[in-house]
């Protein structure tokens, strides 16, 4: 009996200590990596930004669209952004994003926030991107004096080619899957490597 249990002692510990290694490598393994990719669409108030260059672009009935919803202060803006995740060769322990808090980020305002709960598998070595669906009305943010920025901020869009303008970002906050279960990142803040365009 006295054995017996020393040999159950010796098991358990060894498989405690391989469980602990294996937690440390965990550890050490390198992070997935979120970027902002892309914007695939960009309306305001109903007018497709991405396909004009200027205001002069916009045709009369565009312009009354635009015109109406800022006297009647409803000017919804409707964009669809991609968020690029990159997971590490070396990573085998990131199976899959289960959730990802945001706020979306304007001239460094925070707007609207919401979570897609949703699971995307992060395979190791690959890239993955993420779309996200906003909706918001325009004057909530931008309002009397800030007129001048939510047209800026409109007109940032323009002809842009899915171009993120400078002062768009998003607050990200990601859960991922892993073996001993979900890891809550820390709140980061992606903003586009190259944009054009700035509402100041």
């Amino acid at each position: 009996m006295v054995l017996q249990r020393r040999v159950f002692f010796i098991v358990g510990l060894l498989l405690l200590l391989a469980s602990c290694a294996t937690l440390k490598q965990a550890m050490a393994i390198p992070e997935v990596k979120f970027s902002f990719d892309r914007i695939s669409e960009a309306r305001i108030a109903g007018v497709d930004m991405m396909a004009v260059q200027s205001l002069s672009d916009l045709n009369f009935m565009q312009l009354a669209n635009i015109s109406m919803a800022i006297s009647r202060n409803q000017v919804p803006m409707d964009l669809t952004v991609f968020i690029k995740t990159e997971n590490p060769v070396v990573n085998q322990f990131a199976q899959a994003l289960v959730a990802l808090d945001w706020t979306l980020v304007l001239d460094g305002r925070d707007t609207i926030k919401g979570t897609l709960n949703e699971r995307v598998p992060l395979p190791s070595g690959q890239i993955q991107n993420i779309p996200l669906q906003l909706s918001f009305n325009m004057t909530n943010f931008f309002t009397g004096d800030n007129a001048t920025d939510m047209l800026d901020l409109a007109m940032a869009f323009a002809g842009n080619a899915g171009q993120v303008p400078k002062g768009v970002a998003l607050k990200i906050t990601p859960t991922i899957e892993t073996p001993f279960g979900p890891v809550k990142y820390k709140e980061m803040l992606i903003e586009p490597k190259l944009g054009k365009g700035h509402f100041i």
